[in-house]
């Protein structure tokens, strides 16, 4: 006679080895698309690392007032009104 407790089915097992595929497959892409990210991230970072240097336009040169000429800049600004 049969025993009524003992399952010849392995469904259940089937199941879980199938769900546990998919997530290790399912993370196994996600470390591969996030690995390629940060490795496409930091070429363009290289290859863009002095872009900034380019960008830098070019200080106009202080003019350097000597002390005789400071009596003529003086005596041209315009005067306050005063009222």
């Amino acid at each position: 006679m049969k025993s009524p407790f003992k399952k010849d089915s392995q469904a259940g097992l089937i199941i879980g080895a199938i769900v546990a595929g998919t997530l290790a497959a399912g993370a196994g892409i996600w470390f591969y698309l996030r690995g390629k990210r940060a490795a496409e991230a930091e070429a363009y970072r290289l290859e863009h690392a002095q872009d900034y240097l380019k960008k830098k336009e070019k200080k106009k040169k202080k003019h350097k007032t000597g002390l005789n000429e400071l009596e003529a800049i003086v005596q041209h600004q315009p005067e306050q009104e005063k009222e």
